[in-house]
C-alpha cells in the first residue's frame, strides 16, 4: 500500500529549529524508516506531489534529511509498483474527479494529497498543518486516514493558533 507524505513532513526535517524538538525528531524518524524500508511513498500519476516536493526541497539531496527524502522519492518513484502513482483525475487547478465535487472541504494545495490517499488507501502523514484537524468529517467521507507524525505538537499548535482545543 505505501504511505502518502505531506510536504510539511520533510520540511520539518529540513528546518528543525522552527519546530518543537519532539516533532522534528518524529519527522526525521518517519523519513528514515520510509527510506530504510524502501517505501513506497505514494504520489500521483501526474507528478504533482513530486513537483511540490521539488519546489520546497533540494533535488541535490543535500544538506538535510528532508532533501534526501525528496531526492529518494524522485529517484525511486518509477521503481515502485504503478499503484504508488494513482490517477487522481485532475480537472484543472486543484480540482480532482476522485473528490466527487467535495473540493470546498479542503484547501486547494492539500487536495492532491487527499485525492491520492483516497484512491490508494494509503494513510497520509501530517506534521504541521492544523487545518487537517478540522477536516475529520470530510476526510472520513473519503475514507482517508491521517497519521499525525507527533500529535501532541499539532494539537498544541492548534490551541496556540485558535485559542481552543482541536475537534
Amino acid at each position: 500500500m505505501g504511505d502518502v507524505v505531506d510536504t510539511n513532513v520533510p520540511l520539518v526535517a529540513k528546518y528543525p529549529g522552527d519546530h518543537p524538538p519532539e516533532l522534528a525528531d518524529a519527522c526525521e524518524e518517519l523519513l528514515e524508516r520510509l527510506i530504510e524500508q524502501d517505501g513506497p511513498v505514494v504520489t500521483d500519476a501526474g507528478g504533482e506531489i513530486v513537483e511540490e516536493y521539488l519546489a520546497n526541497l533540494s533535488l541535490s539531496g543535500q544538506p538535510t534529511l528532508g532533501d534526501v527524502f525528496a531526492r529518494w522519492v524522485y529517484d525511486r518513484r518509477w521503481a515502485w509498483d504503478e499503484s504508488a502513482r494513482p490517477d487522481i483525475d485532475p480537472r484543472g487547478e486543484g480540482v480532482y474527479g476522485v473528490l466527487e465535487g467535495d473540493h470546498d472541504a479542503f484547501d486547494p494545495s492539500d487536495r492532491k494529497f487527499v485525492a491520492v490517499a483516497k484512491v490508494s488507501g494509503a494513510p497520509i502523514h501530517q506534521a504541521t498543518d492544523t487545518k487537517w484537524l478540522e477536516w475529520g468529517d470530510a476526510l472520513a467521507r473519503h475514507g482517508v486516514e491521517v497519521r499525525w507524525v507527533h500529535e501532541p505538537s499539532i494539537r498544541a499548535a492548534y490551541r496556540e493558533k485558535f485559542g481552543r482545543e482541536a475537534p
